[in-house]
């Protein structure tokens, strides 16, 4: 293409086409189409709130992290918009945004008092004597980067939205006679006379004839069929792999512990025991036996009157202490007692257990970790440059082959594989991990094509290339001939047991009894015991299950098994008894609670749809996903 623009470059239609795009470009300027690309998309408008395909695409990915630990990581995008996750999590920022406008239309707002008195009951920030610690609030919220102006935002707007839902839903209760109703559906009892009819008992089938397998043979073609094989490189590259290639100086890694040394340092610590006693004169009384020489344990038994004796503090730093109490603690000895410490549960009297002194790791401890961290960033920072590197090589046309070579990737091929995994050749096959994602790339992608570069959950990418697709086919019956034989002797087994089944459910429905006519065919009668609708216990085909459920008193049903066929007659209905089963009715009287109180939001949602109307730009979508 470029050599056919060179070519004709000095014809004058190129000549004004080029005039045209330079005056085009001078009118509206390339810096308007650097700033558009800036600019942020919206998916979608709810009132004056607007939801950015940004926010909708970080909701997205959470879920699929979170679907990834369920499914062991075989989960992407694609799989996202098979199961609707895109479209659910944009409902759900839609719920959330007419709750927030409603919310503030309504002008709630949860008070201060109750804003802190949720944060300091919270046990994430308490310390070791389950007291609020400041220090600790601030280090989790940091770690989650948050200041504390968000978090508290944050709680405020939960604790509004809550309010809202339960004003809502307050008054969603499952009325009696439903709840009643649904009770002796459910808990309702049946109890089946039954027989077994095993396929085995068919007796001798004989052999089917040569026409008779090829007609199997075809009719059944898929129990015959040969699976799509698929060959296929896989190019990849391991975040850790880049990192092992990089090496990292003796100085960059003293800067780096230079610069988190504190993360190093392990402060002193202490294994702290008290006696909390309520008043200074019983404070007193227990100072003057420990200076008699008494042991601490039994001073605290005998003069504090505690039962258990002192109380074990565990092992604490200062930080971890409330200050009056770290201010006593931390300047005594080994096996020092205190004075009597005032705090707002009491007065206490510490006793040092034991010293832990402060330490600082060693260069030399933690270099070989801290080499390792900074190779780690470093490939982290590079992997995205060279992902490009490779997207661009193979966009250009590039080798796969080539493209590994030259930057450094890993080369994996694989030879005739099914969609399962498995090799027609047998043997165990190794990919590359992500294996799944991996293997259904694979079978995602045309012969002879490459598909797109993909990151991997642990920083590194790889990239299929479909080397050849055997197509699924009907194996030959010459090579299966054995397994039609089989196959077609089994269907005639089948077929005599349910011909017999069918004979008995006839007699049966035809006023005779499943007893009569199972002693008239030597047949084993069994009844079962109280069945449920989900059949607990029974050991009968779920479908007959369901079907006696349908029947009355002394009409029969049948049903294959995998090994046979069974035929019952309904003998007995034990209707429930709400009476009976109180705990189960009032289970089912909160779910159906719960369902109601569901549709309640949920209606009410659609009304707040009218007050705060909601868009979605479908186009921006299709764009963001």
């Amino acid at each position: 293409m470029l050599q056919l623009i060179r070519s004709k470059a000095a014809s004058l239609v190129v000549k004004v086409l080029f005039a045209l795009l330079i005056v085009t470009f001078g009118v509206w300027g390339i810096g308007d189409v650097l700033r558009n690309r800036a600019v942020e998309m919206n998916v979608a408008t709810v009132g004056a709130q607007k939801i950015s395909a940004q926010e909708l695409n970080q909701a997205v990915r959470g879920e699929i992290q979170r679907l990834r630990g369920v499914f062991g990581g075989a989960f992407d995008i694609e799989q996202a918009k098979q199961l609707g996750i895109i479209d659910q999590q944009l409902d759900s920022l839609i719920s959330n945004a007419l709750i927030s406008q409603e919310i503030q239309h309504l002008k709630l707002a949860a008070g201060d008092e109750t804003v802190r008195a949720i944060i300091l009951s919270n046990q994430a920030f308490k310390n070791s004597s389950g007291q609020f610690d400041r220090t600790r609030y601030q280090q989790l919220l940091a770690a989650n980067r948050m200041s504390e102006a968000q978090y508290e935002a944050s709680l405020r707007a939960e604790l509004n939205r809550n309010e809202l839902v339960e004003a809502m839903s307050a008054g969603g209760t499952a009325p009696a006679p439903l709840v009643d109703t649904l009770y002796r559906i459910r808990a309702e009892k049946r109890v089946a006379d039954t027989v077994f009819i095993p396929f085995s008992s068919a007796g001798n089938i004989g052999e089917p004839s040569e026409a008779d397998l090829a007609e199997f043979h075809q009719k059944h073609g898929d129990l015959f069929r040969a699976p799509e094989l698929r060959s296929f490189t896989v190019a990849f590259l391991k975040l850790d792999d880049l990192a092992q290639s990089i090496q990292v100086s003796d100085n960059e890694t003293m800067d780096e512990y230079q610069s988190r040394l504190p993360e190093f340092q392990t402060p002193e610590r202490r294994h702290l025991e008290q006696i909390l006693v309520p008043d200074d004169d019983t404070a007193q009384k227990v100072l003057a036996a420990l200076k008699g020489g008494r042991s601490f344990s039994a001073v605290a038994k005998d003069v504090a009157k505690l039962p258990n004796g002192p109380t074990d503090l565990g092992t604490v730093t200062e930080q971890e202490l409330p200050p009056e109490l770290a201010a006593a603690a931390f300047k005594l000895p080994a096996n020092g007692v205190s004075d009597a410490v005032k705090s707002p549960f009491g007065t206490h009297i510490l006793h040092v257990v034991a010293i832990e002194p402060p330490k600082t790791l060693s260069y030399e401890e933690v270099r070989p970790k801290l080499t390792a961290e900074l190779a780690r960033d470093r490939a982290d920072r590079q992997m995205g440059s060279l992902i490009n590197k490779v997207d661009d090589a193979l966009a250009g046309g590039g080798d796969l082959d080539k493209v590994a070579a030259d930057l450094g990737l890993k080369i994996v091929k694989i030879s005739d594989i099914d969609q399962t995994g498995h090799a027609v050749a047998g043997g165990v096959i190794v990919l590359p991990s992500p294996a799944s994602d991996i293997l259904a790339s694979a079978f995602a992608t045309d012969q002879g094509q490459i598909g797109g570069v993909t990151d991997t959950t642990d920083g590194g990418f790889y990239v299929v290339r479909v080397d050849k697709v055997t197509p699924a086919a009907l194996r030959p019956l010459s090579s299966v001939r054995d397994a039609v034989r089989a196959a077609w002797q089994q269907e005639q087994r089948i077929q005599r047991a349910d011909k017999i089944a069918k004979e008995i459910l006839d007699a049966v429905n035809g006023g005779a009894t499943l007893k009569d006519v199972a002693a008239k065919r030597n047949l084993k009668l069994t009844t079962t015991p109280q069945l449920g609708r989900s059949g607990e216990d029974g050991g009968l085909p779920a479908p007959l299950v369901g079907k006696l459920f349908e029947l009355k008193v002394h009409q029969a049903a049948t049903a294959d098994s995998a090994d046979g066929a069974y035929v019952a007659e309904l003998t007995q209905l034990i209707a429930a008894s709400p009476t009976v089963g109180k705990s189960e009715l009032d289970q089912m009287s909160r779910q159906l609670g719960g369902a109601i109180q569901s549709d309640l939001l949920t209606q009410y949602q659609y009304a707040l749809r009218k007050r705060f109307p909601v868009a979605i730009d479908q186009s921006a979508l299709d764009r963001a996903f």
